[in-house]
């Protein structure tokens, strides 16, 4: 039976690897994130992890995003 746990980026340790299941916040934060490239059923990893910031890789592209950015990305652990 697969695993079906979802969480938030926030929640993810560095190294680790998730797709990405829903963004959620408001309108705003929404649109931002996938003009970034955010889309649902990509896979990120979390590259770095440093107090309050994390480094991401979406589809290739890296990005530095704070833990309120991170807390409205819900994903599902891959690794």
């Amino acid at each position: 039976m697969p695993d079906n746990t979802v969480i938030r980026l926030d929640e993810c340790h560095q190294h680790q690897t998730c797709s990405i299941s829903a963004l959620t916040g408001d309108l705003e934060t929404k649109l931002h994130l996938v003009n970034l490239g955010f889309h649902t059923n990509s896979h990120i990893k979390v590259s770095l992890v440093r107090g309050d910031s994390f480094i991401v890789c979406v589809d290739g592209s890296r990005f530095a995003i704070d833990k309120k950015i991170a807390h409205f990305i819900k994903v599902h652990p891959l690794s």
